[in-house]
């Protein structure tokens, strides 16, 4: 007869304990070899908008997915940047994990306002300031970090990894669909954790559940073959007013989008959303202070404010302009005017749906002359609050920073998170090393080192609670 000895719980827990805190530990010891991979990225340009520096990004992204284990391949759309694939197996786990990020970052302009350059990734005062180091740079090495210690501390990872890597999320993934037809059957897994996250204004871990979609667009007028003297505004059409009237047709004073249908598709939270934003901690004051406003639009507030941040569409003006811009005085009447908007969208909200009804409204208000180019098309992306990834985020962000975690149903932020949750069918989480005053998309973005470790140590825990779940 066998006989099986049992392990006395204390013990077992105390292995346990022992096993994360040498994680952590690692993590510790080897922080500034990383900082320094991190400055290495960030060094590197890779503004997908400028198609400034894609391929060698690509190469040392993909360079240092090898060196921490990963096989991985380089799949190359029809147009645009490279896209990295890795995966790492796992000698003894048998749940896989997907992950998702992008290499690419935003137009650095203006850089007379950056303190440090854009891209010479400066250390200070805690902070490495680059373009990138935050969004979304940060994040990859920060979560190489937490993959890396497995690998040395262990010898093996608790289980299988896949990475995906692209490089245009920062014009709206036009070519992320071919990756994703191609490599289909190979994107298996139980669940993904996407490319962003971190900690709120308090420094309480964020759990950010979803994403909104976008529909981006560019308007071009046109009324003359080329600009003229300011003295034939008299009789010949100025395309920047002919193009500020069709923007006025588009929204009202309460923010309402006037596109005759374009709210017929919105999905309402559910009970248990709209009680888990009621419960969300209020950042008011923060974001005012933040951004040096006394007020938020409609004089929205409270419970009203937090679901029509998270919640309801929008209809944003990105840019506009049109005949002389620059210093002093130019007498000129314009021949050509623009404008870019992002119209963020909400679950069930069909882009390419939306996109036919606004050039129908175009054509139904006398502006069917008005070009419209549609630049990015994305769905919105939600994951339910229950499931396992979801609540396993949670408990580790809780371990790691010893704070009460807040559980967001969506960012008001988008992205191609869709073909996660919607194409995969991969609940998804968004959990990251990101800080609220990172300045992402703006001059002097930043990434705090303390939070840059922490978040490899609640990825960490993630990937290892995950692969010992039995959900």
């Amino acid at each position: 007869m066998t006989v099986q000895r049992r392990i006395p719980l204390a013990k077992a827990l105390s292995d346990v304990d022992t096993r994360q805190r040498e994680i952590s530990e690692y993590i510790d010891r080897n922080k500034d070899r990383f900082v320094e991979k991190l400055r290495i990225l960030c060094q590197q340009p890779s503004v997908s908008a400028q198609n400034l520096g894609m391929t060698g990004a690509a190469q040392l992204v993909e360079r240092f997915l090898k060196e921490t284990g990963f096989t991985t391949e380089s799949f190359s759309p029809t147009h645009g940047p490279p896209i990295i694939f890795g995966e790492l197996l796992s000698k003894h786990g048998s749940k896989t994990l997907l992950v998702y990020n992008h290499y690419d970052v935003q137009p650095v302009e203006p850089v007379d306002l950056w303190t440090h350059p854009p891209f010479s990734a400066a250390v200070d005062d805690g902070r490495i300031y680059a373009r990138g180091a935050s969004d979304n740079k940060g994040n990859i090495v920060s979560r190489l970090m937490a993959i890396e210690a497995f690998q040395k501390v262990r010898g093996d990872v608790p289980c299988n990894i896949k990475w995906v890597v692209e490089g245009e999320e920062e014009i709206g993934s036009p070519h992320f669909a071919e990756f994703i037809a191609k490599y289909k059957g190979r994107l298996t897994g139980e669940s993904a954790i996407w490319e962003f996250g971190g900690l709120d204004y308090d420094d309480r871990p964020l759990v950010t559940l979803g994403l909104k979609g976008m529909l981006y667009v560019e308007f071009k007028v046109q009324t003359a073959l080329k600009d003229s003297h300011s003295a034939r505004a008299a009789v010949v059409e100025n395309p920047a007013w002919r193009l500020v009237r069709m923007l006025d047709t588009i929204q009202d004073e309460d923010g309402r989008i006037l596109i005759e249908g374009w709210y017929d598709d919105v999905k309402p939270f559910t009970a248990e959303e709209l009680e888990v934003i009621r419960s969300m901690p209020l950042e008011e004051h923060s974001i005012r202070d933040e951004l040096g406003i006394k007020s938020f639009l409609y004089g929205l507030t409270g419970f009203e404010f937090k679901k029509a941040f998270y919640g309801s569409p929008t209809a944003n003006i990105a840019g506009i302009w049109s005949g002389y811009t620059g210093p002093g005085h130019k007498t000129v009447l314009p021949s050509v005017a623009r404008a870019k908007m992002d119209f963020r969208l909400v679950p069930d909200q069909d882009p390419a749906r939306l996109a036919g009804k606004l050039k129908q409204h175009l054509a139904r208000h006398g502006f069917e002359d008005i070009e419209v180019s549609l630049q990015a098309e994305n769905p919105a992306a939600r994951t339910p609050i229950s499931s396992p990834i979801a609540k396993i985020a949670a408990r580790a962000g809780k371990e790691v920073f010893h704070k009460e975690p807040v559980t967001l149903v969506t960012s008001a932020a988008s992205g191609p998170m869709h073909y996660f949750t919607n194409t995969l069918r991969l609940p998804t989480v968004a959990i990251g090393c990101n800080h609220p005053r990172s300045n992402t998309h703006a001059p002097d973005e930043n990434q705090r080192i303390d939070v840059f470790v922490q978040g490899a140590k609640w990825i960490a825990k993630v990937i290892e609670d995950f692969a010992k779940s039995s959900e």
